[in-house]
């Protein structure tokens, strides 16, 4: 038996950054759909982990902020504004 990579799960997806196929997480944030702040910060962390694996043009996009928001997340894992 072999073992299907996430690589290669991930054939035929199509993930441009956008919200055309997959929402991103600032989105779900930003519509409330957590119960709590906990909920989002893991939904975020979940998110950061897909983006380092390949999903998304860059992890910004893949996560569904701007520069700026991504570099106040990273640095200080403060949740974008809800705007």
């Amino acid at each position: 038996m072999t073992k299907t990579t996430q690589r290669q799960m991930r054939q035929g997806i199509v993930v441009d950054g956008g919200l055309r196929d997959v929402t991103s997480v600032t989105s779900w944030y930003r519509a409330g759909h957590f119960k709590s702040t906990e909920a989002a910060s893991g939904a975020f962390e979940l998110a950061y982990q897909q983006a380092m694996d390949g999903m998304g043009k860059s992890i910004s996009a893949w996560m569904g902020m701007t520069e700026s928001e991504f570099d106040v997340w990273m640095r200080h894992k403060t949740l974008p504004p809800m705007k």
